[in-house]
Formats: structure tokens, C-alpha cells, sequence
């Protein structure tokens, strides 16, 4: 019987990138067999129509209703994003589990209204890229609390609509926060992306949220409202993923992008948690961070296709398309901080780590979020209007003047944190030995490694001054020398050893 890997090797040479060829009759059935294979090989395993969403759906973190009531009792709250998964619950936990006062719910559709609240709510249709329209509602309901889950969410429907991603990511919450500020909001609990704590990322989904993360690090300080920004994983309830495996199923091929990859996921009780315990948790200086504390296990992506696959009944034949743009082959493993297991966090990159700490119930994790060294509102003001004046077809335009700007606030976002940490940075994501185990070079991690040794040019390391191990640290550099386009970048780095190594 072929091994499990035997099997996803034929079929990737079966079908590459999901082509069946000329003839793609006899293909489309030896591609069945192996899959049928497949589904076997995991149901050995566990029974493959076990839902494996559904230990996501069971988890939760905690509402801490009481503290909540307290704070939240007759207060006017605003949720834009009303009418989209997250903030339909949130708004519906609002009414039914909260003693809120009035709840304006702004959507571009009309929201809807939990049964029974209808003297409560109040839909508003609007668009949050259109400042005047929002501030009407805002000069007329007055809000106190305002929870921003807006947002265009879909990755893969982002890079085709690149404009009105960042328009709405970038500029809509740009125009919330100018909002709330205006008219002495108390709070702003905003919602983002796990996948901003990226030192870069080449998506346009997760680099407009990246981007609108460092615009609301940079302006907490000076506004008057208190801000928290929340980082969501995948949503079992709310699956892009799940639903679209199973279109694909009905439409009679199931391609996914890769077999080894993995994802994080959480529930949608989780989410609302997340979203409305922040409210106690912001402070009056800097932007608060709120994630989930613990993750658990990340969910086998190709497990879920063919449990979609075997519940249909259907005989649907998995392949492999590959990644699409904005998905990374390889992660940059310095993205995590190694240092100490209970820093290392999915959510958090290693520059958000030290400030990190668990609730006292564990079900959150709080920190603040890493952003670029220098001024950002100005370049994020020419980055809106450069997409705004654009052609709204042009999306090589956008994606290259994001990825510019990313790249910019990548740089200066590593000049923010001291060169110790850097190198550190640097030896975890870098290392040959490390880089050889996972199959990767150099070059698969992209952008973020010369941006990364470019930041450290004229730097000069004590090794057991600065806590660096000196072997690591020799063999790391070594290895970024024998790329030709980082080695004038290292060469202008200085190492001493001082003595007896220490751990990195």
C-alpha cells in the first residue's frame, strides 16, 4: 500500500498545479483512487467524518460579564462591520448579555436585529471610506464605546479588489479614528488579523491590516479615546476556508493550495470575548493588544479537505494548485521569539513578546503592537490618495505601492528594538543548520531577511555582553555573506566574542 507521501507525490505529478492535461478522463480517475486512498490512510487515523473544525467551536475564553456590565451599563455603542459574522454576534451579545444602552449597528447592508431589541438597535446603512457620511452618524448617535470590526476580511478576494481593500482597511479605519477622537469616543476596540504580526507580508488583506495596526500604534498616544486592537485566527463558524472546500466538492474537483500546510484556529465565542473584554483592558498611553492566550494545535488543512470530501459522498478528487500570490512557502522563523516557550506566541511576533502577559483566567494575552520607529500618518495619507487617484483596474499599481510601503515600515519597525534583539531575530529565522532542516534557503523568506541585515549595518556585537551565542551568531552571518546581495550589508557588521559563549 503507497504511503501517505507516495500518494501526495503522484498526485502532484499527476495533476501539476491542478491541470489535468489533455485528456483528463483517465486522470480525473486514478486522481479519485488516490484519494479514496488518502481518506482511508486518515480515517485509520480518526474517523474522517469527524468534523475537525468542531474542537475549535468548543473552545472559549471567558466574557467577564460582571466587570463588563458595570462598565458598559446605559452607555451608547457603535459597531460598524453590524452586518458581518463577528459583528452581528457581537452585537447580539451586546443586547443579550450586556445592559448597554442604544447599539447603532453600521454596515454598507442593512444589520440585523436580535429578536426583541428592536427599540435598541438602530441600522444604519453607511460607508465607513466616506468620512462625512460616518460622521452624521456619529454627530447624531453620539457614541461612547465603538467596537470597529469593518473591514474587507476575504485574502483571496483582496487581490482582485485591491482598492477597495486598502481603501476600507487602511482609509475606513483612519476615518474611525479621526471619528472618535472628534467626538470624545471613549473607547475604540478595533479588529485585525493575526497575520499582521507578520514583520512583512506580501498579501493584500494582511498588509492593509498591518498597515492600519501601525497608523493606530502611532496615534493612540496623542487621541483622547482609548484604543485596543484585537488579532483574530481563522473562525470555525465563520470558515472562508471550509466553505469554499466545499463549493469546489459541488462543483466536482477539491484543489487545495498545498498538502503540508497548517492553519490556527479559533471559535466565534472566542472572537466576541476577545472583542468585548478589550473594552477593560485599554489604558490612556499606548495601543493595547489583545489575542487569544492559548491556540492550541493548528488544524491539518488536507485533513479538512478530505473529511469535506468524504461527507459529500461524491467521488471528488483532491490536487494541488499551489500558492496563490500572497501566501509564503516558507515561514521566517525569527518571526516568533525562541527564547523562552511561554513567549512564543502565534499571534505576537518576537518584538511583541517582552511586554507580553496573560489574563489572570489565561484566556487572553496581552501586549502592545510592534510598529516602525518613524512617523507613518504622512505616508499612510500618500499611500490612501495614490490608490484613491489610481485606476480602480490597476492592481499591480496598488500591490507594488503597498508592498513599497510595507517594506518602508518593515525597516523602520526593526530600528525600533535594539541590535541584540535584531541579531537574535536574525539567527532564528537565519540559521544555516535551521534553514536546511526546513528545506528553505536564504532567499524563499523574501523581503523581510535584507530588510532585516539592512538595519544592522554598522552595528558591532559583544557577544556575551549582548547575551548572543558566538558559534550561532558566526554561522548565521556566514551564510547571509554567500548571498551576493546581503554580503556588503554584512560585511558592515561587527562581531567580538569576549569570551565564553552564551545562549541566544
Amino acid at each position: 500500500m503507497l504511503s501517505r507521501a507516495e500518494i501526495i507525490d503522484e498526485i502532484l505529478a499527476l495533476a501539476p498545479a491542478g491541470d489535468f492535461g489533455a485528456d483528463p478522463g483517465p486522470v480525473r480517475a486514478r486522481l479519485w483512487e488516490l484519494t479514496s486512498t488518502l481518506i482511508r490512510s486518515y480515517d485509520a487515523d480518526e474517523p474522517i467524518t469527524v468534523d475537525p473544525m468542531e474542537i475549535y467551536r468548543q473552545r472559549a475564553v471567558p466574557l467577564e460579564t460582571a466587570a463588563l456590565a458595570d462598565f458598559l451599563r446605559g452607555k451608547r455603542v457603535l459597531v460598524t462591520g453590524a452586518a458581518g459574522a463577528v459583528g452581528a454576534e457581537v452585537v447580539e451579545a451586546l443586547v443579550n448579555r450586556l445592559p448597554t444602552g442604544s447599539i447603532c449597528a453600521l454596515d454598507l447592508r442593512e444589520s440585523p436585529i436580535p429578536a426583541g431589541a428592536e427599540n435598541r438597535v438602530v441600522p444604519v446603512i453607511a460607508d465607513i471610506r466616506d468620512i462625512e457620511a460616518t460622521g452624521k452618524v456619529f454627530a447624531e448617535f453620539n457614541p461612547e464605546i465603538v467596537y470597529h470590526l469593518a473591514a474587507q476580511r476575504e485574502p483571496g478576494l483582496a487581490e482582485f479588489e485591491t482598492a477597495l481593500t486598502i481603501t476600507t482597511n487602511i482609509g475606513g479605519t483612519r476615518n474611525i479614528l479621526t471619528l472618535c477622537d472628534q467626538f470624545g469616543v471613549d473607547i475604540c476596540v478595533h479588529a485585525s488579523t493575526g497575520k499582521a504580526a507578520r514583520y512583512y507580508t506580501p498579501d493584500i488583506y494582511a498588509g492593509s491590516k498591518k498597515v492600519a495596526e501601525w497608523m493606530i500604534a502611532e496615534e493612540a498616544p496623542s487621541l483622547s479615546t482609548k484604543i485596543g486592537l484585537v488579532r483574530f485566527t481563522h473562525i470555525a463558524e465563520n470558515s472562508i476556508v471550509f466553505d469554499d472546500f466545499r463549493r469546489k466538492v459541488a462543483a466536482g474537483v477539491l484543489n487545495i493550495h498545498e498538502p503540508y500546510r497548517l492553519m490556527y484556529v479559533q471559535s466565534m465565542s472566542e472572537a466576541v470575548a476577545l472583542v468585548l473584554n478589550t473594552t477593560l483592558y485599554v489604558d490612556d498611553e499606548d495601543a493595547t493588544l489583545v489575542t487569544v492566550g492559548d491556540l492550541g494545535w493548528p488544524l491539518d488543512i488536507l485533513r479538512l479537505a478530505l473529511h469535506t470530501i468524504a461527507v459529500s459522498g461524491q467521488e471528488v478528487p483532491l490536487c494541488f494548485m499551489g500558492l496563490p500570490a500572497g501566501y509564503e512557502k516558507h515561514t521566517f522563523l525569527g518571526q516568533l521569539d525562541w527564547s523562552d516557550p511561554g513567549k512564543t506566541h502565534p499571534m505576537l511576533n518576537a518584538l511583541e513578546s517582552d511586554a507580553a502577559h496573560l489574563t489572570e483566567d489565561e484566556g487572553m494575552m496581552i501586549s502592545r503592537p510592534s510598529h516602525p520607529a518613524v512617523p507613518v500618518a504622512t505616508e499612510i495619507e500618500r499611500l490612501c490618495a495614490d490608490v484613491e487617484c489610481a485606476d480602480v483596474e490597476d492592481r499591480s499599481v496598488h500591490k507594488k505601492r503597498l508592498a513599497d510601503f510595507l517594506q518602508w515600515g518593515c525597516r523602520a519597525t526593526f530600528e525600533s528594538s535594539n541590535p541584540a534583539q535584531r541579531m537574535r531575530i536574525l539567527m532564528w529565522g537565519c540559521d544555516p543548520d535551521v534553514l536546511a532542516r526546513e528545506g528553505a534557503t536564504v532567499q524563499d523568506l523574501g523581503p523581510v531577511v535584507p530588510l532585516l541585515v539592512d538595519s544592522l549595518r554598522g552595528a558591532r556585537f559583544d557577544a556575551v555582553r549582548d547575551g548572543l551565542n558566538v558559534d550561532r551568531m558566526a554561522r548565521t552571518l556566514r551564510g547571509l555573506a554567500e548571498v551576493p546581495e546581503l554580503k556588503p550589508m554584512v560585511d558592515e557588521i561587527t562581531t567580538v566574542s569576549g569570551g565564553v559563549p552564551t545562549s541566544a
